[in-house]
């Protein structure tokens, strides 16, 4: 596959200068050595940068050597082009990274190309993290931001999430993806030659093909930001049959009754994969519910009837912290956005109002499952899926008898009652039947 790199502000006019590097992203494996640089006569569809060369399948040859790819540094030139990699393999991640005023060289965006031929655009952001002036395109892209990075290997931590992650989990580089295609433009030549002995002359057609990149619609923007890259290397992170049979033995209900509550609470109709207890870059999947942070936010009655109590953070963050119940927007990244500027209020009162991993269990819970405090319940699903397997366990003995025992009894809406609450028949009216469903399916 090839792909290009262009840098431009944000009103598409070239970032002349900057010095830029390029890397196989984080957790990628090894892949072939890339091949860089354009080499053929059409220039991308972008600006009148050097031309985009015919890219070639990674892995295409068994002795290509195996690499940790890693391009060496770049300077834009004044179209805003910093390089063409003519081989790189499908669906691998690539940093970008841009050299700083103090010459590191930091962060600004992961792409991952899933076409032939992939134009990244990087746009210069539209705001200041670290300015007090008004800055250049490409001061803005030049800023001292010293981004936190999670090593191979490292367990986070709910207070290592929010304290280092937290101030960047907002922050959003906006990368661009032009719609561009290889398309053929084929060549018909005629080619005369003439018989020495007879002098009968025989013509032969041959069609050469030419390849050429055009465009194929308008750009797609994507927004990266922090969440996008692995933030955790969980111990687990996929179920296994033997983690339903041990649940199963000791609650003393079938392991398909366990597996269906499981889909239910995290992907519902969608599909069930054995690694749902998180989420693509390492963090488990939670759901937070700003009606649980707005009660463990609320100041204690006064003595004086006159002066109702009033939550200090309703009417400044009512999409983190309201009375009413909802609001949650999409599932994964945003969850986070939103966990961590509640956690930056009040770290407790977020891991509580929070449901964590495959069991979306809220961590309101923390005491009955053996734990001092709602952060160390969190911190323990980042750990991996056979420390959730445990969560949920004494969650069931301890906090849920009743749904244990309507679990045995695989009456779903009981089921549905004592473990999600009374109100399922209004937020999830087919809850119960799902799980039969499921049940069903996994039987």
């Amino acid at each position: 596959m090839e792909v290009t790199f262009v840098f431009r502000d944000t009103l598409q006019k070239p970032i002349e200068g900057l010095s830029v590097q390029i890397r196989a992203g984080t957790g990628a494996p090894q892949a072939p050595a890339w091949k860089l640089g354009p080499d053929s006569d059409d220039p991308p569809a972008i600006a009148p940068a050097p031309t985009l060369g015919v890219a070639s399948a990674a892995g295409e040859s068994p002795t290509m050597p195996m690499v940790n790819n890693k391009a060496d540094p770049v300077a834009t030139d004044k179209d805003g082009y910093a390089l063409t990699i003519q081989n790189a393999a499908r669906n691998q991640p690539i940093d970008v990274l841009v050299k700083n005023q103090r010459g590191e060289y930091i962060w600004k965006a992961t792409v991952t190309p899933s076409k032939d031929i992939s134009a990244f655009t990087v746009v210069s952001p539209e705001y200041h993290l670290e300015a007090t002036t008004k800055l250049t395109p490409k001061e803005e892209l030049e800023q001292n931001l010293n981004l936190p990075v999670v090593k191979e290997g490292e367990v986070m931590t709910v207070e290592r999430l929010v304290h280092e992650f937290g101030p960047y989990i907002g922050w959003s580089q906006k990368v661009t993806e032009q719609g561009k295609v290889k398309k053929d433009f084929p060549t018909r030549k005629k080619d005369v030659t003439e018989d020495e002995k007879t002098h009968k002359k025989k013509t032969k057609i041959t069609i050469e093909h030419h390849l050429k990149v055009v465009d194929n619609g308008k750009p797609q923007t994507v927004a990266f930001n922090l969440l996008g890259s692995r933030l955790n290397f969980p111990k687990s992170m996929w179920f296994t049959d033997e983690h339903f049979v041990y649940l199963a033995n000791s609650l003393g209900c079938e392991a398909a009754a366990i597996k269906a509550l499981s889909k239910q609470e995290v992907v519902g109709k969608g599909k069930w994969e054995p690694d749902h207890g998180f989420d693509k870059n390492g963090l488990p999947k939670i759901l937070y519910e700003r009606h649980k942070f707005y009660a463990y936010t609320m100041p204690g009655e006064s003595k004086n009837r006159k002066n109702k109590p009033v939550n200090p953070y309703a009417n400044k963050y009512p999409d983190i912290c309201s009375p009413a119940s909802g609001g949650f927007g999409k599932d994964g990244l945003h969850q986070y956005e939103r966990f961590c500027r509640a956690a930056s209020l009040d770290m407790e009162a977020a891991a509580k109002s929070t449901s964590w991993g495959a069991f979306q269990i809220l961590g309101e819970a923390f005491d009955g499952c053996g734990f001092s405090s709602a952060v160390d319940f969190a911190s323990e699903h980042m750990k991996g899926i056979d420390e959730q397997v445990k969560v949920f366990e004494a969650f069931m003995k301890n906090v849920k008898p009743q749904a244990v025992k309507a679990l045995k009894d695989k009456r779903w809406e009981d089921v549905a009652t004592y473990y999600n609450g009374g109100g399922w028949r209004k937020k999830n009216p087919d809850y119960a039947k799902n799980l039969e469903d499921f049940y069903t399916t996994f039987k």
